[in-house]
């Protein structure tokens, strides 16, 4: 795998791009998880720092984004991982692929499962900018910021293909610092939205998710599962 910020000459990483070179070093030397394919892009060179980044997106967008942009700011071209648990553990599996937020906010709005806006505005689809997606596990989600001018803490979007989609209790920062806690576990998102997920529809995510937060404390036991374990208890009611 190529690192980056090691060689001579190659740029300094932040620390915000190494805790997610971490993240895909958790998953990869973890015994327990079997990783389909890992995305390590190089840093994009032609991208400033979060300063110039948010200067640059208010002058061509009229998008003024507030400090949590600022703090969660990545130059990736694209980072990201595909993976399973091994035979010893309950079947879990997750996928997640971001990358900067510059690149992805000048991005054209991605193809979504559904034909209707979920809300009654039909312009939400053509304001929606994906920073999180699913490209080789044909699992079909993905998650997108709402791009508007004006508004500086974006909504959050979670596209489920033919099942629909639902703004997040969360934003772009919240986003950014569970899928680091979930390692992009499928179904994730569920638990920042008011589905039921116990019955036919969303059982099987929910016992997932309950899989993910009995296994997960083992495996990575660096992170606060605790209101994750909240939220899904919620969810299950």
């Amino acid at each position: 795998m190529r690192t980056y910020g090691t060689e001579p000459g190659m740029t300094s990483l932040t620390p915000q791009e190494n805790l997610w070179l971490g993240v895909l070093a958790e998953l990869r030397n973890s015994p327990a998880i079997h990783v389909y394919k890992e995305y390590n892009d190089p840093i994009d060179d032609t991208l400033g720092d979060a300063s110039a980044a948010m200067s640059e997106i208010a002058e061509d967008y009229d998008i003024h984004l507030d400090a949590s942009f600022h703090e969660t700011y990545t130059r990736f071209g694209g980072i990201g991982s595909s993976w399973r648990t091994t035979e010893e553990y309950p079947f879990i599996s997750g996928e997640f692929h971001i990358a900067s937020v510059q690149l992805e906010i000048e991005q054209a709005p991605p193809e979504l499962g559904w034909r209707e806006s979920p809300i009654d505005d039909p312009h939400l689809m053509y304001q929606l900018r994906t920073i999180d997606g699913t490209p080789d596990s044909g699992v079909g989600t993905l998650a997108a910021v709402r791009v508007l001018p004006g508004v500086t803490n974006p909504e959050i979007w979670f596209d489920h293909g033919r099942r629909g989609a639902w703004k997040l209790d969360l934003d772009y920062r919240g986003y950014m610092e569970t899928l680091r806690v979930t390692k992009g576990t499928f179904g994730w998102q569920y638990l920042f939205t008011d589905v039921s997920l116990r019955g036919d529809d969303f059982g099987e995510t929910g016992r997932r998710l309950s899989d993910m937060l009995t296994v997960f404390p083992e495996l990575f036991p660096g992170y606060d599962y605790q209101p994750l374990r909240r939220r899904l208890a919620a969810r299950l009611r």
